[in-house]
């Protein structure tokens, strides 16, 4: 079965937890873990086939690719991703928190292999995993889409000059003191906040301030739209911009063969 949004639906508008088999149970990150998974979401979003575009890269699954970045470092030196070495220790501290404090988590330290409440962790779990946390933490990332390492680059470059130029600077802190204020809430109402839906919250009060301006603009008689205003409760689903720039990763593979 497709791992996907509307799979999970029922499970993301509650933030419920996902039972993956008998063994392994995903939860969604919270607030009180955002600094965290900040740096862990860095190592289930390698694009491993665009900056290692080598053929046993690219035949690698992306578990194996994680455990030997890790043990053979100097095969995966790249300022493009400079930090791979250590993607394993990222997804092994976060292990506990996504699966539970009350899963068993071990590792062999020879091989790298990891074990979630005895199942060992295949590239085909893996995967299967990475989706789940992907959709349930709305990490916008798509496994299956490739970028060549120049898409890439011009695209990094373009979001750099993009927040360079762009003179008011937000961080996390004071993303979590605008919703506080905006829903008149405590600072521990937000730490037990899901990821998911504090983004949620602060897109939709963003979507409503621009309504709400665009709206008393348009009824003032001081601004006209083309287009009618979009309501503040419509998606707020993020759309791809890049799309066009984009290359299907089965494509590169049926090159290489």
């Amino acid at each position: 079965m497709e791992i996907d949004k509307n799979l999970l639906q029922k499970n993301l508008i509650f933030d419920l937890p996902v039972q993956y088999d008998d063994y392994i149970t995903l939860y969604p990150i919270r607030m009180t873990n955002i600094l965290e998974f900040q740096i862990f979401q860095l190592a289930i979003t390698a694009r491993k086939d665009s900056i290692f575009p080598r053929k046993d890269v690219i035949k690698m699954g992306y578990w194996d690719f994680i455990k030997e970045a890790a043990l053979n470092p100097e095969n995966f030196a790249s300022k493009d991703l400079p930090l791979v070495s250590i993607y394993h220790s990222y997804i092994l501290t976060m292990l506990p928190i996504i699966c539970g404090e009350d899963s068993d988590i071990q590792y062999n330290q020879s091989t790298l292999d990891v074990y979630i409440n005895n199942e060992l962790l295949t590239n085909e779990i893996f995967d299967d995993l990475r989706r789940i946390i992907i959709i349930q933490n709305d990490i916008d990332f798509d496994i299956d889409e490739f970028m060549n390492i120049d898409t890439l680059r011009a695209l990094e470059k373009a979001r750099d000059f993009e927040a360079k130029k762009n003179k008011e600077v937000f961080n996390i802190e004071d993303y979590i003191d605008s919703l506080v204020v905006s829903l008149k809430s405590t600072n521990d109402y937000v730490m037990n906040l899901t990821v998911r839906k504090f983004w949620r919250y602060i897109k939709r009060i963003n979507k409503y301030d621009q309504y709400e301006a665009c709206l008393n603009g348009q009824m003032s008689g001081m601004v006209t739209f083309k287009e009618p205003i979009e309501h503040w409760m419509t998606s707020i689903e993020i759309k791809d911009k890049y799309e066009n720039l984009k290359t299907d990763e089965n494509e590169l593979r049926e090159k290489i063969g």
